[in-house]
């Protein structure tokens, strides 16, 4: 249900002009299948090799994703202007009653979609040991081949109302409910598909190389060094409009990538580790193709950028382990991340003709994250606890649009990344028999607020409020191959925000408040109020 609020108010709540009603019915039908073959050779003494050869395929459909919409407007009966204490809008209307109108049929639409993902892998890596200055030294190299496709299909029909003497037919039921088409409306008829982005066809190869060394240099020195060299071939054909960019794309780079990683044992059970190397995170297929992907319970579709770049990344690490007995741990560790072209999602006007805010993937910049990160997991017989915490302080400068003296200007702003939380929190207590294979977790974890969405305007950025959820899982092992589980998730109920940081004074209370509006200090956008899931399910291993 969709409300457009108006100017009275009633019942304590700012009140409406019309309610639009829309329900959905859909089914999702997912399936995976994954065959992976693999080998392990001696060649000689100081000479080996390894190999893997796998191929998955994960297929998605919604078929007659179908949604109908009824509508109605809403009046006040008698009304009393009062006071608000609000410059902006001194007076509001109060009204003793409200008035319902007829309901009228909305439009329909259905929509049938499906994709298939294919991956096909393969996987070398060659071995030599030798002693250098009577010293272990392993010399790895080797190289995969990756090879994936998408192919993604969509057709969507948008079935108009009847129009009766010039008003929407009143609504008795959806069966009785009747839509038209024009004659010259042959796009709604026929569907979407001729011309649908939705419908594209995506290839990436990625072709690497590596070297790497593994060196002890002393009894509690060892030092692990390589490069790794990858090739990335994106490529990209859809039924846009030609008109419009993005129809096709192909895009290829290549990136060498570096890593360091020296480890120093202080006992047997602790050690100090210090890394460095380089990453890379590449753009997902919807990520690249101006496809309007409406998207479950939210308010605004995605829509690729087909000039999306990839993100490089610079990490430092240093950290301490600590393993005291067989499943118990401890670490403490810190960070630091240079990223380039990070992605992050914004929500502004789509350019791709369908109109309206979306939310896009872009790369404002470059960016900082660096941070503390605990871990720690302690048994007392079968039964233990863990914790970890993670700090990131995230920073990334862009360029805002503002209004400065009813003028229009441009000035920087310092922010986290979008997606990244300050805080994030996980504690369990565990349960563990490998006896009777038991094996069961309750866990509570925590994710600090985030920006949602970016926006091009100073001071808009869409963020998330801090969530906090509790899970349960259990497993049973029973004989040699079937496993038992159950999972319960979201046992608190936790909703998802999203919030304006503005001031919200007069929406909080008073005449004009509206529902949801938590805080004077940060405007509600979305609140969507999601309730615990429950799974049972049974594993069989060959």
């Amino acid at each position: 249900m969709d409300d457009t609020y108006g100017g009275y108010t009633y019942q304590g709540y700012r009140g409406t002009f019309s309610v639009d009603n829309l329900t959905e019915t859909r089914s999702d039908l997912q399936s995976i299948y994954n065959i992976t073959l693999s080998g392990k050779h001696k060649i000689s003494n100081p000479f080996s090799l390894d190999w893997t050869v796998a191929n998955s395929q994960a297929t998605h459909k919604l078929p007659d994703d179908a949604e109908f919409d009824t509508k109605y407007g809403t009046s006040p009966t008698t009304t009393t202007n009062e006071a608000t204490g609000n410059p902006a809008e001194p007076f509001v209307s109060v009204a003793q009653g409200v008035t319902n109108g007829p309901v009228y049929v909305g439009n329909e639409s259905r929509t049938w979609t499906h994709n298939t993902d294919k991956d096909i892998s393969a996987y070398l890596n060659l071995h030599y040991i030798v002693n250098i200055f009577g010293r272990k030294a392993i010399f790895s190299a080797g190289g995969m081949f990756r090879h994936k496709t998408r192919d993604n299909f969509n057709d969507s029909y948008n079935l108009p109302n009847t129009i009766v003497n010039g008003e929407p037919e009143v609504y008795t039921s959806i069966p009785a409910a009747k839509f038209m088409f024009t004659g010259s409306d042959t796009v709604n008829a026929k569907g979407s598909s001729a011309t649908d982005p939705g419908v594209y066809t995506f290839v990436e190869n990625i072709h690497a190389l590596y070297g790497m060394v593994k060196y002890e240099i002393t009894d509690r020195l060892n030092l692990i060094a390589g490069l790794r060299g990858e090739h990335t071939y994106q490529n990209y054909y859809s039924q846009l409009p030609s008109y419009l960019p993005g129809k096709t794309a192909t895009i290829t780079y290549v990136d060498y990538l570096p890593s360091v990683n020296i480890k120093y044992a202080l006992t047997n059970e602790q050690a100090l580790r210090a890394s460095y190397y380089e990453s890379i995170l590449r753009p997902a297929f919807a990520d690249l193709i101006p496809y309007p992907d409406p998207i479950a319970n939210e308010e605004y579709s995605h829509v690729g950028n087909p000039y999306l770049q990839h993100t490089v990344i610079n990490n430092y690490d240093l950290r301490y382990e600590f393993f005291p007995g067989a499943f118990d741990e401890f670490m403490l560790g810190a960070f630091y991340k240079q990223l380039t072209n990070p992605i992050e999602t914004e929500l502004a006007q789509s350019t791709t003709g369908a109109g309206g805010l979306a939310l896009t993937p872009n790369n404002f910049g470059n960016a900082t994250n660096y941070g503390v990160e605990l871990e720690a997991k302690k048994f007392f017989g079968n039964i233990g606890a863990s914790v970890n915490y993670t700090y990131t302080n995230s920073q990334i400068t862009t360029l805002k649009t503002i209004t400065l003296n009813n003028i229009l200007t441009h000035i920087d702003q310092t922010r986290p990344l979008q997606g990244q939380a300050a805080n994030i929190g996980n504690a369990s207590l565990l349960y563990k028999d490998q006896k009777y294979g038991v094996d069961a977790q309750l866990s509570l974890s925590y994710i600090g607020e985030r920006i949602a969405a970016v926006s091009s305007y100073y001071g808009l950025d869409t963020w998330e409020r801090p969530s906090t959820f509790l899970d349960f899982s259990a497993q049973k092992k029973i004989g040699t191959h079937f496993i038992i589980y159950i999972k319960a998730n979201n046992l608190l109920n936790t909703p998802y925000q999203l919030i304006l940081k503005q001031n919200n004074t007069y929406l909080y209370s008073g005449l004009a408040k509206l529902p949801h509006q938590e805080s004077a200090d940060y405007t509600t956008l979305q609140y969507d109020q999601f309730y615990a899931r429950y799974n049972l399910g049974i594993k069989y291993n060959f």
